[in-house]
């Protein structure tokens, strides 16, 4: 997220606007490189990540414990209730805030 950021940042490598309300942005070569390189950066540490960490998560119960077995029963409650509550702020409050703060604000966030 820390290059799709400075993408959206910093003014060497983010796009240039002009014109009334940002209607007219081009990207240079270098820029859409590294916008292109963080999206890459993420889909390839998401790919990674997201089918491991539950079973990871999982891993640190002992079946043969009956009060483990209840939390770990407890840990899938809480962590897809999480992984839901992230994807509700994800799509709503972080799309107004890039909408009306800023993309790199909404990015860093």
């Amino acid at each position: 997220m820390a290059p799709l950021t400075l993408s959206a940042s910093v003014s060497g490598i983010k796009p240039t606007c002009h014109g009334h309300a940002d209607e007219n942005c081009h990207a240079t070569t270098l820029e859409s490189a590294v916008c292109f390189i963080a999206l890459y950066l993420i889909a390839l540490a998401t790919g990674g990540i997201k089918p491991c960490v539950s079973s990871y998560g999982a891993d640190q119960f002992d079946d043969a414990d009956p009060v483990e077995k209840e939390h770990k029963s407890s840990f899938f409650n809480w962590f897809y209730f999480s992984i839901n509550i992230g994807a509700l702020i994800g799509s709503s409050l972080l799309v107004w805030i890039q909408d009306n703060v800023g993309w790199g604000w909404g990015f860093g966030i």
